[in-house]
């Protein structure tokens, strides 16, 4: 396995445990939807070791509270949506 498809997988697993769209992760991320994809779908990143570090840097619950499926989850168990 090379360097970008085992960063693909950890990217792949990293927004699956925060269950988020790949949207939302990119725009935490500060970059471009398809480069987003590009990185899960093994085509790499530049700068692996910086997306690393951005993605460990990065506050998984504060994504999902932003996350459009965070709203339905919310509605869903009957918990306030606005805090």
């Amino acid at each position: 396995m090379n360097e970008n498809e085992k960063l693909a997988q950890e990217v792949k697993a990293w927004r699956a445990k925060g269950g988020v769209t790949a949207e939302a992760a990119a725009k935490a991320l500060g970059i471009p939807k398809r480069t987003f994809e590009g990185i899960e779908q093994g085509r790499g990143f530049p700068y692996p070791l910086l997306l690393r570090v951005a993605i460990e840097s990065l506050s998984l619950q504060a994504m999902l509270e932003n996350s459009p499926r965070a709203d339905h989850r919310r509605r869903k168990s009957g918990r306030n949506v606005d805090g």
